[in-house]
């Protein structure tokens, strides 16, 4: 098991939230509240980076879509990102891959959403 870590940077114009460790009831919080206080100023798109996320839980989840739920009132978009294993699995077994898209890596999750941006 890694060491918890949220952590968010710019990437080529876009907010990469990555979380490192697992997310999960004890976790969530400190996501949440990440995903909370990015700039309001200036909308930008948001990568949430699951590559080194090892477990999520149902808290986990809706720490996602309550991050992504600007993108519903016409904000820059929220892609996640999230390479072949566990946490794509129950991504993908939630249905949460058919609401905010995933990307098998960072560079591709930021390609899009520049592209879903133009």
């Amino acid at each position: 098991m890694q060491q918890f870590e949220a952590t968010a940077e710019m990437v080529n114009g876009v907010l990469v939230v990555a979380v490192r460790g697992e997310l999960d009831i004890a976790t969530s919080p400190q996501v949440r509240k990440l995903l909370a206080d990015l700039p309001t100023d200036q909308a930008y798109p948001v990568a949430i980076d699951l590559a080194r996320c090892d477990f999520i839980d149902s808290t986990g989840l809706a720490t996602l879509l309550h991050g992504a739920k600007h993108t519903q009132n016409g904000e820059p978009g929220v892609a996640i990102v999230s390479p072949q294993g566990e946490v794509r699995r129950v991504l993908e077994l939630t249905a949460v891959d058919k609401l905010i898209p995933v990307f098998a890596s960072l560079e591709e999750a930021v390609t899009a959403i520049q592209t879903m941006d133009a």
